[in-house]
């Protein structure tokens, strides 16, 4: 199941898993990179704007299913005929104010998929399904309401001879790319962010969850508050004890920062993001000093933060 876009703009396919590498999706799913296909003629794109704030627009997105084998063999002549169809319709639109942007995507043969297991990085060429239909391209548009984006699929499928799909698009805050200095996590819990908040604010809370699985900890000092001092003993599943010491740089709603102090020292910035549905977007990013270490600590840390996550995850759910 789709479940979001990327448009980006690279100098080579390496540069592109570089980047789907660090996303999100990756850690728990797939990312599936597709080369853009160039159209002459089509007017400009606003991939970014937003929807008209008195609600009387909304963004959708149109997700266009090809069987490739029928237009293998129906030609390069119809083919062309065809996008000459989709760039009228595309410029329709652009006359009322509703394109944003569209594009067809290259063969379903130059997709490369991307996984992320335990910090390494897993590459499968091909498409992330193998089925006659496969995603041909896409529109981003601007609609009234969902029976006319409806109508706006209906004609893009007379003219492709295959299926599409309508999303609404939601409207959340950009998820920030990683520096080469950086790691990120990123989950979607269904809990608001006062509720993610009082986990972390709470000691003895904080004490059942913080850390990979099967990890223990002893609070020694919690100072929650700015510039506040944190210090724990984290102890293995083996024994192997871990002094901890941090610092609270900032707590607010929406974010709170820590120093950690022992080594190795790195920034953690937790975001939380609300969305839809009660639900949190929670932005866990470590910066690290340098990207050597970071690259070090690549290896295991990532998965340590996603046990970190199931760990709140039930912590929040107990509550």
């Amino acid at each position: 199941q789709l479940g979001g876009f990327y448009l980006i703009d690279v100098p080579d396919l390496d540069a592109a898993i570089a980047i789907a590498a660090q996303l999100p999706p990756a850690a728990r799913g797939t990312v599936e990179i597709r080369p853009v296909m160039a159209i002459d003629g089509k007017p400009p794109e606003s991939p970014d704007l937003p929807a008209p704030s008195d609600g009387s627009l909304k963004k959708y997105l149109l997700i266009a299913y090809d069987n490739e084998q029928i237009w293998e063999e129906a030609g390069e002549s119809e083919h062309l005929a065809a996008v000459q169809q989709a760039v009228a319709l595309i410029h329709e639109l652009h006359v009322r104010k509703q394109f944003l942007a569209a594009a067809p995507l290259h063969h379903s043969s130059t997709a490369t998929c991307v996984r992320v297991r335990e910090g390494r990085a897993m590459l499968t060429d091909g498409p992330f399904t193998e089925t006659n239909e496969v995603i041909g391209g896409f529109y981003l548009f601007l609609a009234a309401t969902p029976e006319e984006a409806a109508e706006i699929a209906r004609r893009h499928c007379l003219i492709s001879r295959g299926a599409a799909e309508i999303r609404e698009v939601v409207p959340i805050p950009a998820t920030p790319v990683p520096t080469p200095c950086q790691i990120m996590n990123v989950r979607d819990f269904p809990f608001t962010p006062a509720e993610i908040s009082a986990a972390i604010a709470d000691p003895n809370r904080l004490a059942r969850w913080w850390g990979p699985t099967g990890f223990r900890n002893d609070m020694e000092t919690f100072e929650f508050r700015d510039g506040g001092m944190w210090k724990f003993t984290m102890i293995s599943p083996d024994g192997t004890v871990y002094p901890n010491e941090n610092k609270f740089v900032s707590i607010s709603p929406e974010q709170i920062v820590i120093r950690h102090l022992s080594a190795p020292e790195f920034l953690l910035e937790m975001s939380l993001v609300p969305l839809p549905g009660n639900t949190t977007r929670l932005i866990w990013m470590m910066t690290f000093a340098s990207a050597e270490l970071r690259n070090k600590l690549a290896a295991f840390v990532p998965a340590a933060n996603e046990q970190n996550f199931d760990r709140l995850n039930a912590e929040l759910i107990k509550e």
